[in-house]
């Protein structure tokens, strides 16, 4: 081979080089602008796929656990008899604790994709629930006796005794018998 076609080939080896240098670039670039279209409800639904153990901060209280729902703008913590149906916007922190080697979790089946569609149930349902308040510093106890248009009335349907405007709901702890 003389020197020419060597020439040739290193010109040419170092062009591929080039050219997978700027693909590799690429790639980051697109995967970081779409790491900046992505919303909390976006985070909190791949973690849940994933199946990882996370911890929530919310209204001054933690949670930890697998997510068990993913939704628009509420996420839900299972464990047990436990259920924590935590509002996205009173979220302080989400972090992972632990990722998950194998697996991962589809939604619970009938899981409401918004805080309302959640409230509703429980409206429907009767039960008794724990309503965390952002800058409360004690939940209320209770069932929700209605669903107003920004807000929500715990207690008995012919008496609430409180009145929580949905924004500053932060998260709704049920526990279940049968679970």
């Amino acid at each position: 081979m003389d020197s020419a076609q060597r020439d040739l080939q290193d010109v040419a080896a170092s062009i591929r080089a080039e050219l997978r240098r700027e693909a590799e670039e690429a790639e980051r670039e697109a995967a970081v602008a779409a790491g900046m279209r992505r919303s909390l409800a976006d985070v909190a639904g791949e973690l849940m796929a994933h199946g990882d153990t996370v911890a929530i901060d919310a209204a001054g209280h933690h949670f930890a656990g697998q997510l068990a729902a993913a939704g628009a703008d509420v996420v839900t913590l299972a464990s047990g008899s436990l259920r924590v149906d935590i509002a996205l916007g009173a979220v302080s922190s989400l972090r992972v604790l632990e990722r998950a080697r194998t697996g991962g979790l589809a939604p619970l089946p009938g899981s409401p994709s918004t805080l309302r569609a959640r409230l509703n149930e429980l409206q429907l349902s009767g039960q008794e629930v724990e309503v965390g308040v952002t800058a409360a510093e004690e939940q209320l106890t209770g069932r929700v006796a209605l669903v107003g248009s920004d807000h929500v009335a715990i207690g008995e349907e012919v008496g609430p005794e409180w009145f929580v405007p949905l924004n500053r709901l932060a998260f709704l702890r049920i526990h279940d018998p049968e679970g």
